[in-house]
């Protein structure tokens, strides 16, 4: 007991003591010594495992990697734009399905760009491909086929919700300065052409639904004052007819109180609805002006050209990263090659007997003079 005791504190202050930089390096490159020795066995498969790699990333990236071009359009933002167009827009958008809250113009055309009402028709709209001869819409050109389980009447709406998950998720994307509130749109496309078609076609679309599908108080407000007017010019006209049929019928008035008092109620039945109609027809003119203030207008800087040069993908880049990283795990493999299939067969069980003790402690309670003793001390040795 006293004996096992003393080399625990041996070993101990052996922990304790200070040891240089030199002797450090050294105990490190003992240890790391066996892994690169086996690294260097092993140079014959690892040059030809990386070669293979290597070999089997240009011909992906070669034949089955397809370059893309990208297109961009930029928009700009309303300035000088009144509080209420702001909120003319927010109603648009929650008519597309999109909840903006409070925002600037741009913040409610990134959220419009993605949905549905915008995106449809670019998606339908003909484009001239280089891939193939007549024009064809982005479900032709994409090769996205409908599920042939479903009935008829739905397999249009299937594919063109596949159409247009593959354009929201994969070939647009909206970018805001977030100080200029400038709003950069792009589109990605296997064809130069076809990319600044679609990105000019989405902004377009975007212009119209806000056009057309706008809501807004001037314009309830001119038609109600549209509407009013040819009411009120209606009962002018008939309020004059009745004036002048009185004044026919009965030339000589000032004789009679009664036709007096029946006269000045028709002229000022007239003299009303003309001043009521008046004063519509000033309102109107002045609601069209607010229309046409109030319209929100897409500020689009600039439409999308043609790129010459391909966005992507960096196939040089791509090809080194792969390259290096095979290069880290194959070499670590190859290193450490030794240690991890004797941990793995610890896992399975080799090298240990039935009862789950293992050979160290199996040899600390065999005596010296056992006869199984050189034996068990044989596996120690080898296994270390």
């Amino acid at each position: 007991m006293d004996d096992k005791q003393t080399n625990n504190d041996n070993l101990d202050s052996f922990d304790e003591e200070e040891i240089s930089f030199e002797e450090g390096f050294r105990r490190t490159v003992l240890k790391l010594r066996p892994h690169f020795q086996s690294l260097w066995a092993n140079r014959k498969k690892f040059i030809l495992f990386n070669a293979t790699i290597g070999i089997v990333t240009i011909a992906i990236l070669l034949f089955l990697v397809k370059n893309y071009y990208v297109s961009t359009v930029t928009i700009l933002p309303d300035y000088g734009t009144k509080e209420t167009s702001l909120s003319q827009l927010s109603s648009l958008a929650s008519l597309a399905g999109v909840n903006v809250g409070q925002g600037s113009a741009t913040d409610i055309y990134q959220n419009l760009l993605t949905s549905e009402p915008v995106v449809a028709p670019v998606i339908y709209a003909k484009y001239k491909t280089d891939r193939i001869a007549d024009s064809v819409n982005l479900i032709q050109y994409l090769k996205i086929k409908p599920d042939k389980s479903l009935p008829e009447r739905l397999r249009r709406r299937d594919a063109f919700l596949k159409a247009y998950k593959e354009m929201v998720n994969r070939r647009i994307s909206t970018n805001m300065d977030r100080l200029t509130k400038i709003l950069t749109v792009s589109v990605k496309m296997p064809e130069a052409a076809l990319s600044a078609d679609v990105v000019n076609r989405l902004a377009r679309s975007l212009d119209d639904y806000i056009r057309t599908r706008r809501k807004s108080y001037a314009s309830d407000q001119l038609a109600y004052i549209e509407e009013r007017t040819a009411q009120v010019s209606d009962s002018l006209r008939r309020a004059e007819d009745s004036l002048r049929d009185f004044r026919e019928q009965n030339r000589v008035v000032m004789q009679s109180p009664e036709l007096m008092l029946i006269q000045a109620r028709l002229s000022r039945n007239v003299d009303i609805l003309g001043s009521v109609y008046l004063e519509l027809r000033k309102q109107y003119e002045l609601a069209k002006i607010d229309v046409i203030k109030d319209t929100p207008i897409v500020n689009i800087e600039n439409y999308a050209r043609n790129p010459i040069v391909k966005a992507g993908p960096k196939k040089l880049v791509t090809l080194i990263v792969i390259m290096l990283l095979s290069g880290i795990f194959s070499g670590l493999y190859f290193m450490f090659k030794s240690s991890m299939k004797k941990y793995l067969g610890y896992l399975k069980g080799e090298g240990l007997p039935a009862d789950g003790k293992s050979v160290e402690e199996i040899a600390q309670g065999v005596p010296e003079n056992d006869a199984r003793t050189a034996e068990t001390r044989h596996q120690i040795e080898k296994q270390s």
